[in-house]
């Protein structure tokens, strides 16, 4: 393979020179290595083109294909450049704020239109519970204080609770009774429960008679 190439390039070193008096030599009859070797030979020993000004005499077809050859690639970058430089790849553009959600009313007036909106749910507050706890034990106790918020005494009261457990898991509901209740004075209550899971209570009614 080495061989050959050396001769090839000798072949195209010497080309036209002949010993005088010398007959031509011939040409070695060898077989060819492989078709790579062929190929790279015929690269070697291809004679180039024997006009001297060749590169004057090109057709207009040739010439644009040798400056597109070189002209696309440089188009190519000075567009990727251009297109950097005036932000089309920057992903830290300004993002529009989302648009504005509709407030509370809004959106009670559009899910519930034929809402009267004059609706008024009455509310007591002459007895408030102030404190109520659950005291675990066997049974446990629902402890806790009421206040008579009024100038006049409170003869009856009820008061309904509703028991959960560490979870928040309801466990049922218990009631007290309350009587005599003086006016802006608070009045103590405590009684039994029987959930023994119950840890805390949740004032769910207070009705006062």
């Amino acid at each position: 393979m080495f061989k050959r190439i050396k001769q090839s390039l000798e072949n195209l070193a010497y080309a036209g020179l002949k010993p005088q008096g010398g007959r031509p030599a011939q040409a070695e009859t060898r077989p060819r290595d492989s078709a790579i070797g062929a190929w790279f030979e015929s690269k070697l020993t291809k004679a180039g083109p024997s006009d001297p000004l060749y590169l004057s005499n090109r057709t207009l077809g040739q010439k644009l294909k040798a400056w597109a050859i070189v002209g696309i690639p440089v188009t190519l970058v000075l567009a990727g450049i251009g297109l950097v430089l005036f932000g089309v790849f920057d992903k830290t553009a300004p993002i529009a704020p989302p648009p504005p959600g509709l407030t509370n009313a809004q959106m009670a007036e559009k899910m519930l239109p034929d809402l009267n909106k004059d609706l008024h749910i009455e509310t007591q507050h002459d007895l408030e519970v102030e404190d109520v706890h659950v005291v675990v034990g066997a049974p446990g106790h629902l402890v806790g204080i009421a206040k008579n918020n009024t100038d006049h005494p409170i003869p009856r009261a009820e008061l309904v609770f509703d028991l959960t457990d560490r979870g928040g898991s309801r466990q049922g509901a218990v009631s007290t009774e309350l009587k005599d209740i003086a006016s802006k004075s608070s009045a103590p209550f405590q009684f039994a429960i029987e959930s023994p899971a119950a840890t805390f209570a949740l004032v769910r009614e207070v009705r006062v008679r």
